[in-house]
């Protein structure tokens, strides 16, 4: 058990850590962000306490001794002091069958093969042979939801897209060459530093690629065709190519990372098994953003559903800003129950324009924690800003407040129906006129 000064959202939990108690309640993450999500992927706990005296206690008394960790239904937690377990042959056969498929992975990525992709595609062209679970869940989202509940109009650059850019002549000899050189360095047994500067001259080669001009011409073609369908070509005028390159390139850089490197390599996995599609966004002004579990987390009770909300985009949020996001449960047919007041003093807004978002099949491997590993990017920089919470109508108007966690509560229940009733991890927001807007929407771990 790792009792922790702080969680930044950026770590992976250490190999045998089994729980991870952060002392700090200001850094402590938000229940639903991606580092959240991912330990709950890992079955690894996360906790947090808010009474600094508490975890001073708790270092005196067991710092480097056996502990039992025990989670009770309404979030708090026991320690007790316990005997060191006896050996579990089984269990350690285990660990070693996996050390050994780890080190025996060959690190391998694709970096030629374009799997026949078109350079850009349209929703009703998308397949999960083409596209991550972000882009396709809401491509088959978008007819099921009521009139009432919209989606940002979007087109994807499919799995393969990269690979084609690189091959085209305008990288082929200039960068293509050379990130295969570079890449080639990376063995199975590379530490964690070494693959750091391996990865750190990687991403400057991918920052170095030119834009092939059949990729402007089939976003722009792609666009113009989901404009046509919609009547509203929203996506399209927001287009300017060389601010969209410059973020497609981040989005791709995101991938020759220290932290899929690590999570990889903890699920025995291959470069070779992660592919990298780019989910093509209008950024709507969120007023505020949220993230539904439809099943809560806590209680697993499949009649009430928790929430958090911020102001302005979600990645405070769902990236760990510090503070704590404004959090509630409501069951079918009830009210909203409020259970946190918002207290992060930083919202990020930014200008309407288009969001490059990573959509890997990471999620979709088999032991691969994927949510939050790699980067999306705004083609417009963010505008952070302090607010005052304590004149924001969702924390002084309660019949507002009431009114607007109900809307938010019956949305995600929409959203689960309209995927057959399975649980549903969604983000969405507010825009400035009240219209909600559902950006992401995946099965709940």
């Amino acid at each position: 058990i790792l009792l922790s000064g702080a969680v930044s959202g950026e770590e992976e939990v250490p190999d045998g850590v089994l729980g991870v108690l952060v002392r700090s309640a200001r850094e402590a993450p938000d229940i639903l962000s991606h580092f959240a999500v991912r330990a709950r992927n890992c079955g690894v706990l996360l906790a947090t306490c808010f009474d600094p005296a508490i975890s001073e206690q708790l270092a005196k008394d067991f710092e480097g001794k056996w502990v039992e960790v025990r989670c009770k239904v309404d979030g708090t937690l026991t320690v007790e002091e316990k005997e060191r377990p006896a050996g579990d042959a089984a269990k350690a056969q285990a660990v070693a069958e996996d050390a050994a498929r780890a080190a025996a992975t060959t690190v391998k990525m694709n970096l030629t093969d374009t799997l026949g992709c078109k350079w850009c595609i349209r929703p009703d062209e998308m397949d999960n042979i083409q596209v991550g679970s972000k882009s396709l869940n809401l491509a088959l989202l978008k007819p099921k939801l009521p009139k009432d509940i919209l989606t940002p109009q979007a087109v994807a650059l499919p799995y393969g897209c990269m690979q084609k850019a690189l091959t085209d002549p305008a990288n082929s000899d200039l960068v293509l060459a050379k990130l295969q050189e570079v890449l080639s360095k990376l063995h199975p047994k590379t530490s964690n530093h070494d693959a750091q500067l391996i990865f750190e001259e990687a991403q400057l080669l991918i920052y170095a690629m030119k834009m092939p001009d059949a990729l402007k011409d089939g976003m722009t073609e792609a666009m113009a065709n989901v404009g046509a369908q919609d009547g509203e070509e929203r996506v399209k005028a927001l287009f300017n190519p060389r601010d969209a390159w410059d973020a497609i390139k981040g989005v791709w850089a995101s991938l020759f990372a220290i932290r899929p490197w690590i999570s990889l390599a903890k699920a025995g996995r291959s470069f070779h098994d992660l592919n990298m599609a780019v989910l093509v966004q209008e950024l709507v002004e969120a007023k505020y953003a949220f993230v539904l579990h439809t099943i809560n987390p806590f209680t697993h009770d499949k009649d009430e559903l928790y929430g958090e909300l911020v102001a302005g985009r979600g990645e405070t949020l769902v990236g760990n800003f510090p503070g704590r996001a404004m959090s509630f449960t409501m069951r079918r047919g009830g009210e909203p129950k409020l259970v946190s007041f918002l207290s992060k003093s930083v919202a990020l807004h930014t200008q309407h324009c288009l969001i490059f978002r990573s959509d890997s099949n990471g999620e979709d491997l088999e032991g691969f924690a994927g949510a939050g590993l790699f980067e999306s990017v705004c083609a417009e920089d963010d505008k952070g800003g302090h607010q005052r919470v304590h004149r924001m109508p969702v924390v002084t108007d309660r019949a507002y407040r009431q009114k607007l966690l109900k809307n938010i509560a019956e949305t995600g229940w929409a959203v689960e129906k309209a995927f057959d009733g399975t649980p549903q991890d969604i983000e969405g927001c507010i825009d400035v006129q009240d219209r909600v807007f559902i950006v992401q929407s995946r099965p709940q771990v």
